[in-house]
Order: structure tokens, then C-alpha cells, then sequence
């Protein structure tokens, strides 16, 4: 398999393509029926928050809602700040697992040649079962300031009710083993016009922001593959939701914003089809091949109370804008906005 279900994770474009140095990844399949779930979890899990953090971020730089087929183009780019915990995970309580140390690397973590000790026992004439491999390494020396950065491609169009419909969209695409696709939706409505006079202060805007955007990601394991089987195939998809409040002071030639909000997000990775997995019999000289179907259901929740404060500077017809934003995975954001209101 060549470690190849990385690219699930890398073609998002939260890591460069060629960044696919995680030798042993396909060996964790090795591991126990009832462990396994929480090793690729606890493995990939600080990567899943950061993008699911990611696509809840960016999707506004100010208060102010267009006037009717206003519209703009926006690029922007969210860096995530990884804190030292996300970098490991503890094996110490899966029985089927003995490893040189009882933390491992995540794969936003540093790399390893710690040895993980596969013991399976059977039911029957066969006592138990044996593998062993050097644990899959992160990527931590290969992302700049320890950061994971991600694009966000969106189109913003003023409707009536002084509200903003927002969209992200990536059609499908398919790049050699997998196609990938990005879609989202949000609305964006001024608060200040049910204040009466509040609607009247020059300069100030308040509105709120309600968001969804989703992943999809197919990848083609046979054509990579080193194990034995037929149909293997990966699917994942990654959904985020977002609520904000957005104030902001819309000057001239700068914008002064800030807001405070609520994010979730599910995803989930399906690996599909059937694996070969070959281990050494306790005992005797002989390996034995266990064939499993469909092996892997990982599913990961987040969730994080945020609030971000940030600036824009406005020239005709352009915006750039930067922001910071305080959650449980910091992020800066930096972007260019083209359009009219």
C-alpha cells in the first residue's frame, strides 16, 4: 500500500503532495479487530481537527452585508497552530500492542523507529498469532513553523434583506489514484436592522454568520497496494459547521472586525475492500494469512468555542485582510478579496 492512505488527507491540500513519508501506515491494519479503530483514529486525528477547523474559518472579514448583486471573490489561506499535545498518542492501553515507548507519533508529530509488537490470540488450534513493524512517523519536520495551511476559494453575492449568500465549490477532480471535491454553503444577515436606530450608526455592522461546508475524497488503494485483495478503495468525508457573530467598524480605507462563534465537525474514513494480512504462528516455522473485508470504520468529532479579532485594509475594488483566531487550535488567517458592493 506504500503508506498511500496519506493522500486522503494530502490531496485537501493541507500538505504538500509529496509529502508521503509515513513508511509502516498500511502495517497498522496488522493490529487487533478492536484496536484498530482507535490507532488510525489517535494516528490521524490532530490532522482531521486541523482541517475540519480550517474549512469553519474564513468564510467573512467584515460585518457589513453587499448591497443587492454586490459580490465578491475571495482568497484566503488558514493557518493552524498544532500544540505539543496533538503530536502523540498512547498505546499503553491496547493489549494487543507492545511498543519501545508508550507514546507514539501522531502524523502531525515527529518521526520514530520505535518497534510495535503485534499479538493476536486465536480461538482453536491456533494460540497466537505474531507481526511486528517500525510505527509510522508524522510529518512534523516537514510543515514551516509547525503550522498546517489551508486554502479557501469562495464567492460571496449580496441578496435582499440585506443578507449575503456565501459559496465554496471544487467540482471533482481526479488527480491519478483520486478524485476529491469541495463544497459549501453559508449566509450571512445583518442583525442591526431589527435595532431601529442601531441600524442608523455610521461606520457599524453587526450580522450573523451560518455556515456548512464538506469534503468528499475517493482513493483507489488496489492500484498502490502491497497487500493482497480485491475492491480495496477508501473513502472519506469531512463535514463542518460553523455559527458566528460578526461585528465590525467599516472605515474608508480600513475595516476593524471581530467575532465570536461555534464550530463542529464530523468526518469519517471508510476503508473498503479485502486485505491479505500475513503473521508468524507462536510455535512453528510456518506464517499464517488472515483475509479481512472492509477492515476500518473511523469516525472523529470536534467541536471548539472560538472568537478572532482582525484588520482590513480597503483599496478600490480590493481587500487585504489578515485575523487571528483563538480556539482550540489557533489559527491566523491572510487574504485578498476582489469585488463591488
Amino acid at each position: 500500500m506504500k503508506c498511500k492512505f496519506i493522500l486522503l488527507i494530502t490531496l485537501l491540500h493541507v500538505l504538500n503532495s509529496n509529502s508521503q513519508n509515513f513508511n509502516g501506515m498500511e502495517s497498522l491494519l496488522l493490529v487487533a479487530e478492536d484496536e484498530r479503530n482507535y490507532v488510525f483514529q489517535e494516528y490521524l486525528r490532530p490532522l482531521i481537527t486541523s482541517v475540519n477547523y480550517s474549512m469553519a474559518g474564513g468564510w467573512s472579514h467584515t460585518a457589513k452585508t453587499h448591497k443587492k448583486l454586490g459580490f465578491d471573490i475571495t482568497l484566503s489561506v488558514n493557518a493552524l497552530f498544532i500544540p505539543s499535545s496533538a503530536e502523540t498518542y498512547s498505546t499503553s492501553a491496547l493489549s494487543s500492542i507492545t511498543s519501545s515507548s508508550e507514546f507514539l507519533p501522531t502524523v502531525l508529530g515527529g518521526k520514530t523507529n520505535e518497534t510495535m509488537s503485534i499479538t493476536l490470540f486465536q480461538e482453536g488450534t491456533v494460540p497466537e498469532l505474531t507481526a511486528s513493524f517500525t510505527a509510522p512517523s508524522g510529518i512534523k519536520e516537514e510543515l514551516q513553523l509547525g503550522i498546517v495551511a489551508t486554502p479557501n476559494l469562495q464567492i460571496g453575492l449580496g441578496l435582499p434583506l440585506k443578507t449575503d449568500l456565501i459559496v465554496r465549490y471544487i467540482p471533482t477532480i481526479s488527480n491519478k489514484n483520486t478524485s476529491i471535491g469541495l463544497m459549501g454553503i453559508g449566509l450571512k444577515h445583518n442583525l442591526l436592522q431589527y435595532f431601529g436606530p442601531a441600524d442608523k450608526i455610521p461606520f457599524i455592522d453587526l450580522s450573523l454568520l451560518a455556515a456548512y461546508s464538506a469534503y468528499s475524497i475517493d482513493y483507489d488503494i488496489q492500484k498502490t497496494s502491497n497487500l493482497g485483495g480485491q475492491g480495496q478503495q477508501a473513502v472519506m468525508n469531512m463535514n463542518s459547521y460553523v455559527v458566528r457573530l460578526i461585528s465590525s467598524v467599516d472605515l474608508k480605507l480600513v475595516t476593524f472586525y471581530a467575532s465570536a462563534g461555534y464550530s463542529k465537525g464530523f468526518s469519517n474514513l471508510n476503508i473498503l475492500g479485502s486485505y491479505s494480512l500475513i503473521y508468524s504462528v507462536t510455535g512453528s516455522p510456518e506464517d499464517i494469512t488472515l483475509s479481512i473485508t472492509d477492515p476500518l470504520i473511523v469516525s472523529w468529532e470536534n467541536e471548539s468555542i472560538s472568537a478572532n479579532a482582525g484588520l482590513s485594509i480597503n483599496l478600490p475594488g480590493i481587500r487585504i485582510f489578515a485575523d487571528y483566531t483563538a480556539q482550540n487550535y489557533n489559527s491566523v488567517s491572510v487574504g485578498v478579496s476582489l469585488g463591488i458592493r
